[in-house]
């Protein structure tokens, strides 16, 4: 497995076949239920591109809380925010100090928060989502050469058929049907004798 591994490591690192990816910064916030001067129910809130000349530089976030309202004390919400991709990549990288103020500063102007959050913690990706770009037919042609030519090799991910979570578990839930049936019809597998006894 580690042949197929490197083989496809090597097959996508040609020029041809490179895909960039976008970084991301994911901070999460809490801030007393009184310093929310406008608390929002729902889901959470995206940022469109239009509003960031009204000074908003997040790209979205998730009222953590609200949808799970374990994750935080009574008197307290939890917020989940995104800094960076493809509108601010430099912006991903920035510290932790730095981004707590931006969230905060964009928090204040969404939802009315005052003084500084009670809990800060953040999380940063360099490679956060594969940026399809006008060579990407040339990457799912590799995976799928290498699907015809190695029996027994699937490959699943946000790669190949999507970035969100649900295509990312959509593609890794095809991938096991897939292992699960060349298993079930290989016959040269010791495996397969144990399965048939157990039967």
């Amino acid at each position: 497995m580690r042949f197929l591994r490197l083989l496809l490591v090597r097959i996508l690192k040609h020029p041809q076949h490179q895909v960039a990816y976008l970084p991301l910064s994911v901070m999460i916030t809490t801030f007393r239920k009184e310093s929310v001067k406008r608390p929002l129910e729902g889901f959470g809130v995206l940022v469109p591109s239009l509003e960031q000349q009204n000074g908003l530089r997040t790209l979205g976030t998730l009222f953590s809380s609200m949808m799970f309202p374990n994750r935080a004390s009574n008197d307290e919400y939890l917020y989940t925010t995104f800094i960076g991709g493809g509108r601010n990549r430099e912006l991903a990288k920035s510290s932790t100090d730095e981004l707590k103020q931006i969230v905060t500063s964009d928090l204040r102007q969404l939802l009315g928060v005052e003084g500084e959050p009670t809990f800060v913690n953040h999380f940063y990706w360099r490679k956060a989502f594969p940026l399809y770009g006008r060579n990407y037919d040339s990457v799912v042609k590799a995976i799928e050469t290498m699907e015809k030519s190695l029996p027994g090799f699937f490959y699943a991910g946000n790669h190949r058929d999507g970035l969100s979570v649900g295509k990312s578990i959509a593609s890794g839930c095809k991938a096991a049907d897939l292992v699960i049936s060349y298993l079930e019809s290989s016959t040269d597998l010791p495996c397969a004798e144990q399965r048939e006894l157990k039967k």
